[in-house]
């Protein structure tokens, strides 16, 4: 499921039961029309789960994570994505942070983070 996607019975958004996603920023407080659409939902919820496995080091994910980012920019647009953007960024520059202080630095989480924040930044406008 994905990172903060799930509608609650009064409309707000909260975080899902996947573990790897609880460490992640608050979702904003402005949530955009156009991101309370299901199908809008469904979308991001996918590509959270691209792009939080691949931030984790999944090498699969990582691989994938590039197509998925530039279809769910495609058709999303860049205005309806950037808050997902922004949390993906912090939550890789956290990872990546974290790794770095370890004693014993796993390279594929290490490049993992640091290959996510490059996708994410050159995304900018």
């Amino acid at each position: 499921m994905g990172f903060y996607r799930k509608l609650s019975a009064l409309g707000n958004f909260g975080q899902s039961s996947s573990d790897h996603h609880a460490h992640g920023p608050p979702p904003s407080a402005s949530i955009s029309r156009e991101e309370t659409r299901p199908e809008v939902i469904a979308r991001l919820e996918a590509l959270d789960d691209v792009i939080f496995a691949a931030i984790d080091g999944d090498p699969a994910a990582l691989q994938e994570s590039v197509h998925a980012w530039q279809m769910a920019v495609a058709e999303l647009g860049s205005d309806t994505i950037e808050e997902t953007r922004r949390q993906y960024l912090r939550r890789a520059q956290s990872v990546w942070e974290s790794l770095r202080r370890q004693e014993v630095q796993p390279p594929h989480k290490i490049f993992a983070a640091i290959e996510i924040i490059g996708l994410l930044v050159n995304a900018e406008r």
